[in-house]
């Protein structure tokens, strides 16, 4: 198989679970105004929402660093692209650190 090919496999690996992983730190952000009832019957300010919006969108830079280090390992240090299983490992605990940080980010929000 020619590099080409194994990168852009990568690549494919990667994006096609970018929806699965943006429910992740979407769902940390939104649980905090739900649990500390700042959205009563429905009715919220816009404020809070647009920056856990703002949030996400760092969050997807980061999660473009997912393939990206994959690429870059491979080369500038001739390392192998990973196994289907240590990507699988490295998705899970990517999705529960961004679970947990935008919980954590978005506690202080107004």
């Amino acid at each position: 198989m020619n590099k080409i090919t194994e990168i852009y496999q990568a690549i494919r690996w990667w994006e096609r679970k970018r929806l699965i992983y943006n429910a992740f730190p979407l769902l940390g952000g939104l649980l905090v105004p739900l649990l500390r009832s700042d959205v009563p019957n429905g009715i919220s300010t816009l404020s809070p929402f647009l920056i856990i919006l703002f949030f996400l969108f760092g969050a997807n830079i980061l999660y473009t660093f997912g393939w990206a280090s994959e690429v870059l390992l491979n080369y500038y240090f001739k390392l192998p692209f990973w196994g289907k299983g240590l990507r699988r490992v490295l998705f899970v605990l990517g999705c529960l650190f961004s679970f947990y940080w935008m919980f954590v980010v978005s506690r202080p929000i107004p």
